[in-house]
């Protein structure tokens, strides 16, 4: 393990010379990184249907959603293992000040449909970007374009861009981090930054999820409980509901002929801004959301690798004893995805402390007139502060 975070590092000085520019904000500074990232992981082969044109991409949605279909290990073909070194395309921002001594990194995951840029809206920034929110309350943030995603590697979608992989990449990035060579990253990434010289490692580190992002990251809180000290889990809670839209409701198209194209191979598909609606926007259209955020929403879309789906089992439902830290699920009042449009009395907090039977504190929240994309929303920046509240409350 220790060969491989060093022949990463050396990768990542050989091409930081070309990492894009750093950005200043009205909050903090930012830095554009290229991350070289070792990770091995179970996999497997799955009997799933292959996609290569529009008729296949609304093929496999049916064949998904039809309820005889086969799913999870019932699929699975051969089980094999997948390593290699990812290239992963990440933001590191810091804040300007530090309140009362804050050194807390957040490392976010998006989900699906998205990249990192759903952290971080360019349009109304004050209002809608995560990212300046989480700048503004005094915490570092990394975001990153998880693979297959936005300008990360995009290999396989079938055998190789599975949901174990992506979870040790989520590992891989969160080790960094901790033992300083995340940082190490950004100093010596050019453009050089004074704002970036005297960053070490960070002393607390929050795990921040959405969606697909979010079963990710309650993943990883289960399965390596010690590396985290909090986390938020957006857009995503176990309940009878989940699910039940289906992949239909994507309206997807194939992702190399759709308009606009892609350059993805086999096996990737994208929302149509139908399906971008359907599933992120919700509440009273009068007062939820605008026609600019509805545009901006679909204007950042990036192409999904079906293989997470087929994968998707291995990953959840793990044992969460080792998870002994303080957790929040933000939920938007109208999930149309996770909680079948209305996710007012959904959570279960009897079976939520039964899986985190060692957590410091849990709490759901629920952000009214809300749909599953929380930061496009009108009442984005309430939501935004619920969290940080949280988080100061317990120590985070």
């Amino acid at each position: 393990m220790a060969a491989n975070l060093i022949a990463a590092f050396l990768l990542f000085q050989c091409i930081s010379a070309s990492s894009i520019p750093s950005s200043k904000r009205a909050h903090g500074n930012c830095k554009s990184l290229d991350i070289p990232v070792f990770a091995t992981s179970d996999s497997g082969i799955y009997d799933v249907p292959r996609v290569d044109n529009d008729i296949d991409t609304i093929a496999w949605a049916i064949y998904s959603d039809t309820w005889s279909t086969l799913v999870g290990p019932n699929v699975l073909i051969k089980n094999t293992t997948t390593s290699g070194t990812f290239n992963i395309h990440a933001q590191l921002c810091i804040p300007k000040s530090r309140e009362m001594g804050k050194d807390v990194l957040q490392i976010a995951t998006h989900g699906v449909h998205y990249d990192s840029r759903y952290w971080d809206s360019e349009l109304h920034r004050e209002n809608q970007s995560y990212v300046e929110a989480a700048l503004k309350a005094g915490y570092a943030i990394f975001t990153y374009d998880r693979l297959g995603v936005g300008r990360s590697d995009h290999p396989d979608a079938y055998n190789v861009v599975q949901s174990p992989l992506e979870l040790e990449i989520l590992r891989q990035l969160t080790l960094m981090a901790r033992n300083g060579t995340l940082y190490n990253f950004a100093r010596n990434a050019k453009p050089s930054n004074t704002a970036f010289n005297k960053l070490t490692k960070p002393s607390k580190v929050v795990h921040v999820g959405h969606s697909f992002g979010s079963v990710l990251t309650t993943a990883f809180i289960s399965k390596y409980g010690p590396l985290t000290d909090g986390a938020i889990i957006t857009g995503y809670i176990d309940n009878p509901h989940l699910g039940n839209a289906g992949m239909a409701s994507f309206n997807a198209r194939y992702a190399a002929t759709s308009s606009p194209p892609f350059h993805r191979p086999s096996g990737y598909v994208v929302c149509q801004k139908t399906g971008i609606q359907t599933i992120f926007f919700a509440g009273n259209p009068d007062t939820a959301f605008t026609q600019e955020m509805l545009d901006y929403g679909d204007a950042i879309k990036q192409p999904v690798p079906i293989g997470e789906f087929a994968s998707a089992y291995h990953i959840r439902g793990l044992d969460a004893s080792s998870f002994n830290a303080p957790v929040q699920f933000m939920l938007p009042e109208f999930d149309f995805y996770i909680c079948g449009g209305d996710c007012r009395g959904v959570p279960n907090m009897d079976e939520l402390e039964k899986t985190y039977h060692n957590a410091t504190a849990i709490e759901v929240a629920i952000q009214p007139n809300t749909g599953h994309a929380l930061p496009l929303h009108n009442n984005a920046t309430a939501g935004f502060q619920v969290t940080f509240d949280f988080l100061a409350r317990n120590g985070l």
